[in-house]
């Protein structure tokens, strides 16, 4: 017959069986959790590393214009863009040695729903430029227009397509080159822009203070879809 010392033993056996089964799936759990903020972390390393190269290649991919920033940073589990200190160059046929942007600061805020529509909306966009070039082609065409019709496509970046619910522009100097006439003209502006709390349509539209400027001083020739625009709207006043 089993006496009270042996009961004991077992007893105490069992629970020490229980106690290490415990401790070792708890061992499993801590060991998957820490596994999984790790991966998490690697996954956001490789985004805010990896995303001003995917960036900077699609655009010269898609635009032939040169870029370079010395800070572009992305919220990877939102929809927040920061970009500081960039330069974006003109495609070869504007004139490469010539940057389009000197970009002092560029900010935006996207809404979730725009990813799943065949429209987009941006909540909010800031831009402060130290400079901006427009230079008109002997075709007539405006570097700016060609580029975001080139990286957006023509209803998002001239188009009603995207939306920019509130916007804000300052620019310091623009510098004005027209060579679709036979006496090219070169005027350089310091303007010093600064107009906050305006909507705009399409990626060109965050310039439209800009060519309500230049069409009311006339600096560009008629046909230029920004400049169009803003003398159609001047002229309703």
């Amino acid at each position: 017959m089993e006496n009270q010392e042996e009961r004991d033993f077992r007893r105490e056996s069992r629970e020490s069986t229980d106690s290490e089964i415990a401790s070792r799936r708890g061992g499993v759990l801590r060991s998957a959790i820490f596994l999984g903020l790790f991966a998490a972390s690697l996954v956001t390393l490789s985004w805010m590393l990896g995303l001003p190269f995917a960036f900077g290649y699609k655009l010269e991919k898609d635009t032939g214009c040169s870029w370079g920033a010395s800070r572009l940073a992305c919220n990877p589990f939102g929809f927040d863009i920061r970009i500081e200190d960039a330069i974006l160059g003109n495609s070869p046929q504007f004139g490469e040695g010539r940057p389009m942007m000197d970009i002092n600061r560029f900010e935006a805020k996207a809404k979730l729903k725009s990813l799943f529509s065949g429209s987009a909306e941006i909540e909010r966009a800031f831009l402060d430029l130290d400079r901006v070039s427009l230079v008109v082609d002997a075709q007539g065409q405006l570097n700016l227009e060609k580029f975001a019709k080139d990286l957006f496509g023509e209803s998002k970046g001239l188009g009603d397509k995207l939306r920019i619910a509130h916007c804000h522009l300052k620019i310091k100097t623009v510098e004005i080159l027209d060579y679709s006439s036979a006496t090219p003209t070169h005027k350089a502006l310091r303007l010093g822009v600064d107009i906050d709390d305006f909507e705009a349509e399409g990626a060109l539209g965050i310039f439209k203070p800009l060519f309500e400027i230049v069409a009311r001083a006339e600096y560009l020739p008629e046909g230029i879809v920004g400049i169009a625009d803003s003398k159609a709207v001047i002229s309703s006043f």
